[in-house]
């Protein structure tokens, strides 16, 4: 008999061989313990619960910028992760991002252990209630994680049942993305079905106690990505029913849903100079689960990001290094306050490395010679950029200086991580009185808020040909920050443009947003090779500028279509080709692999 010792059957290593430090389990002689035991105490069983969400948010945070055109690394010629992205040709045994694979497949089975063993609970000392929350965690969880696992590899296997190892898997079969995303939303409606109540904390509820805790808002908002992914050219297969005008259907519900408990974006503005405007004040804003003032958060993102020390810069005391640096592509896409690009957008630059901009003959505020005046407020709120005021509370007590020989001068020294690559520094996030004597008072990342539902639901509206809609919820994101209204007429490719444009401009540096979209729209040909910085000259005796345009040159083969989505584990697919073989070779088996890998 053949047997399959892969990640759908891993045994539970973390519960059986080490008890947590909430003694999940005591170990009976040997370390070992009985899984039944899990079912017989409240306390096993609750903790158990607590694993479910392990790892979900495999993404987190804003450091996948530098694996995208919105930043480089400031370690680009050191040896490691960023510096191996830059420079070398991945196969599937050596792929950075392959590791997923493991873990999701390690908490589904974990919560397919729990839903298949849960009527075997012999305590009485729980309430219905909280029975049922559980099963929402469960279920809400296995939602998430399938959804990552389409994000990433676009396929994978859809299983409900723990596998036995003496499983010959000779039936198993990979789940396409129609399948797989019918689960999700089957899943997501399940929690969305189950009972609320606001009073109890044991409910699947709107609000919650906890800023980074599960709720329906994020509900919709998993069920409305998964239709939009499906629905994107990379995942679409001919006959879905993951059509455009489908995704829009459910991407339309949600908004609805979210704007009927009272989301709507966030719109304070900053006091006593706290920030330049309403858009950075927000990503500065402390956690409110609440939603008394940030109606927009509908899922936190843990703790303060010590941006300061981390992505800081040089003039910061007790800066560690400067972290990941923007580059001149997202610089440029910043429009100018009149609300016309500063490119354009069909085809941005005139050469593949990026040195040549495609300017926007429409637009008549940019000056290539003042190029940092008269932008979108965004802009100021997320990027250093030379000249840039350190205080907002003071803007002439210090400038931040990106010019060669500047006090944040632009390096060209391989080590240094101190100083900007590119010319730029990451302001977003960024409190500026934080520092070693002050301490971190950065801002938090955000799962989900609900300018991400509008752009998403713009997408989805303009690509199902709902083109009046599409520019009104676009427009909706730009206003809230003092832009212009997108203008009447465009068409749908025109349309399309601007809205990808505005997710660039709205998502820069949180998560994996343009990691993702350049990947799900397959245009990585155009934006994953080429990233430029901008070298500026001072002149002493006039005290002018002198702007130039360098490249970091090719990011290695980045572009192919290989890379827009991630490999299998190689010993997966060998072991699968072999455990699905009607016969003893093993190449007659299924091969699980991705294209190109």
């Amino acid at each position: 008999m053949k047997k399959i010792y892969n990640l759908f059957i891993l045994a539970f290593a973390a519960l059986v061989i080490s008890p947590s430090c909430s003694q999940l389990l005591e170990p009976e002689p040997y370390g070992l313990v009985d899984l039944d035991l899990v079912w017989t105490k409240y306390n096993y069983t609750s903790d158990l619960v607590a694993t479910i969400g392990k790892g979900a948010n495999y993404e987190s945070g804003f450091p996948y910028a530098a694996y995208s055109d919105e930043a480089q690394a400031v370690v680009d010629r050191t040896p490691g992760g960023y510096y191996s992205w830059y420079n070398v040709d991945f196969n599937a045994a050596t792929y950075i991002f392959s590791g997923n694979w493991g873990g999701i497949y390690n908490n589904l089975r974990t919560i397919a252990f729990f839903l298949t063993n849960e009527h075997k609970i012999s305590f009485s000392n729980v309430t219905d209630l909280e029975r049922e929350f559980w099963d929402v965690k469960a279920h809400f969880y296995r939602a998430w994680h399938y959804f990552t696992l389409m994000k990433r590899y676009g396929k994978g296997v859809i299983f409900t049942e723990v596998y036995d190892i003496n499983e010959k898997f000779s039936g198993v079969k990979l789940n396409n993305v129609e399948q797989i995303a019918d689960f999700i939303i089957q899943e997501l409606d399940l929690c969305l079905d189950a009972t609320e109540d606001e009073s109890s904390p044991y409910t699947f509820r709107w609000t919650t106690p906890s800023f980074g805790a599960i709720n329906r808002g994020f509900a919709w908002v998993l069920k409305a990505r998964t239709a939009m992914y499906a629905a994107s050219p990379l995942y679409y297969e001919e006959g879905s029913k993951y059509t455009w005008e489908y995704a829009y259907q459910i991407n339309k519900q949600a908004v609805e849903a979210l704007a009927a408990h009272g989301y709507k974006l966030f719109d304070r503005a900053p006091e006593d100079n706290y920030a330049y405007g309403v858009y950075d004040y927000y990503h500065l804003f402390d956690n409110d689960a609440s939603r008394s003032i940030d109606k927009e958060t509908i899922l936190g993102n843990g703790g303060r990001l010590s941006m300061w020390s981390n992505y800081g810069l040089p003039t910061t005391r007790g800066q560690v290094s400067c972290g990941i640096c923007p580059t001149q592509e997202l610089v440029d896409c910043y429009e100018t306050t009149d609300g016309e690009p500063i490119l354009d957008l069909e085809r941005p630059y005139l050469d593949a490395a990026h040195l040549q901009p495609n300017y926007n003959k429409n637009n008549h505020l940019y000056d290539p010679q003042n190029p940092y005046a008269n932008r979108d407020p965004r802009f100021y709120g997320t990027i250093y950029y030379n000249g840039a005021p350190r205080y907002w509370s003071n803007p002439d007590s210090l400038r931040v200086w990106t010019y060669v020989g500047g006090n944040c001068g632009i390096s060209d020294e391989p080590t240094s991580v101190f100083y900007t690559r590119t010319g730029y520094y990451v302001r977003k996030y960024n409190r500026d009185k934080s520092s070693e004597r002050e301490g971190n008072q950065d801002g938090r990342a955000h799962n989900a808020r609900l300018a991400e539902m509008y752009l998403n639901l713009a997408e989805c509206a303009c690509e199902a040909g709902h083109l009046e809609e599409a520019s009104d919820y676009t427009s909706l994101v730009r206003e809230r920050v003092g832009m212009p209204a997108l203008p009447n007429g465009l068409t749908q490719d025109q349309l399309r443009l601007r809205i990808r444009n505005e997710r660039r401009v709205e998502f820069a540096f949180e998560g994996t947003f343009r990691f993702d979209d350049v990947r799900r729209w397959k245009i990585i040909d155009q934006t994953e090779e080429h990233v430029t910085g901008m070298r500026i000259i001072k002149d002493d005796a006039t005290n002018k500028f002198t702007y130039t345009r360098f490249s970091f040159g090719t990011r290695t083969n980045k572009g192919d279509d290989k890379y827009l989505l991630c490999p299998l584990p190689e010993d997966e697919v060998e072991k699968m080709k072999m455990n699905t073989s009607p016969t003893d070779d093993p190449e007659a088996g299924d091969d699980w692999q991705n294209p190109g890998w």
